[in-house]
């Protein structure tokens, strides 16, 4: 069977002499692996076309019962060159991608999270590079959240009661998001004062305009940053 769809490269792998193993993340059908015979030649089809970074509209063989299918063209629909112009922002995206590539199985229709990818790219031609983590952790939460893994904000993650103004907080990733001072007294987790608390909720909203509006990254921020990382390597 012939599929026709878009896709990304999240990985790359020299095969034999001349060929290329790619791991897709396409639109429609998840992460498939395919082989591009001949990608490494002089004259190959597939030239600079199949690259990091870059939006393709892919064709390729599926035959079932084969881990790794056929690609059989490829054509470029968005190439992202502000992404590869700066070392902070092209960091930033392999960090996301490699996520990606861990929590996304094999064949796991993720449309939802192909259209976020599709958008963060741009996203991130657009971001100053000293911000480009800031990108990064926004998209990995974001991501986090459409695979059904998103901290509780709203309340205390063990005992569910509101979190009233004023009040001692802390956030455990192990228990699932933010804990109320009783919790946090029985089970401790990270002390957030009500600016962490308003900067880690802003990181879970879902306009990133609303981030770009921020000043200059702070060590409160830096903190929310590291907190998101630990909470979705916990839950990956």
């Amino acid at each position: 069977m012939i599929v026709r769809t878009e896709a990304f490269v999240l990985k790359a792998i020299r095969f034999g002499e001349t060929s290329m193993i790619y791991r897709l993340f396409t639109r429609d059908r998840g992460i498939v692996p395919v082989i591009a015979k001949g990608a490494r030649r002089p004259r190959s089809r597939f030239g600079a076309v199949v690259e990091p970074f870059h939006r393709l509209g892919v064709m390729y063989y599926d035959r079932r019962g084969r881990e790794i299918q056929t690609l059989a063209a490829a054509e470029l629909l968005a190439g992202h060159p502000g992404v590869a112009r700066s070392l902070e922002r092209m960091e930033a995206a392999g960090v996301w991608l490699r996520y990606l590539r861990a929590v996304v199985p094999d064949g796991f229709s993720a449309e939802p999270l192909y259209d976020l990818l599709a958008a963060a790219l741009p996203r991130l031609e657009a971001t100053s590079p000293a911000r480009a983590r800031r990108w990064e952790t926004y998209h990995r939460a974001a991501a986090a959240a459409l695979l059904g893994v998103a901290p509780r904000l709203e309340g205390c993650a063990i005992c569910g009661r509101w979190l009233p103004d004023g009040e001692e907080i802390g956030f455990a990733p192990g228990e699932g998001g933010v804990v109320c001072r009783g919790c946090h007294a029985a089970r401790p987790g990270i002390p957030l004062s009500r600016a962490e608390y308003a900067l880690l909720r802003l990181y879970h909203q879902p306009e990133f305009a609303l981030l770009e509006d921020l000043e200059d990254i702070t060590m409160d921020e830096v903190k929310i940053q590291d907190l998101i990382h630990d909470f979705t390597r916990y839950h990956s």
